[in-house]
């Protein structure tokens, strides 16, 4: 799925109606504004480009319609989202390395 993204425009993620949101990272760094539902608070990157307006939590089918003919329909509005959700990839690469550093330090 996750190469597929880079085909995309932008991208509905799933599961935040249900237990939680299934992996944004995937469509961000292909700069696609997401879309998703409510239940979202416990992944940061959602909580963190829902403040930068990168990505867009939804509450019911008309606010889903209503923000994707917005994005699709203002390239400058699209754009500017896009920009937001790569950069933040960008921001945060390395977090492997920095988990297993933590990790070998305790363990030391």
């Amino acid at each position: 799925m996750s190469h597929l993204y880079r085909y995309a425009t932008l991208a509905y993620i799933g599961g935040a109606f249900g237990k939680g949101l299934h992996n944004i990272l995937e469509a961000a760094t292909f700069g696609n504004p997401v879309i998703f539902g409510t239940n979202y608070q416990k992944f940061k990157e959602a909580v963190d480009l829902i403040q930068r307006q990168g990505v867009f939590s939804i509450t019911n089918a008309e606010e889903l319609i209503s923000k994707t003919q917005e994005l699709l329909s203002d390239k400058n509005y699209h754009d500017k989202c896009s920009e937001i959700c790569r950069n933040y990839v960008i921001q945060n690469q390395g977090a492997t390395g920095i988990i297993l550093t933590k990790i070998k330090n305790y363990l030391l």
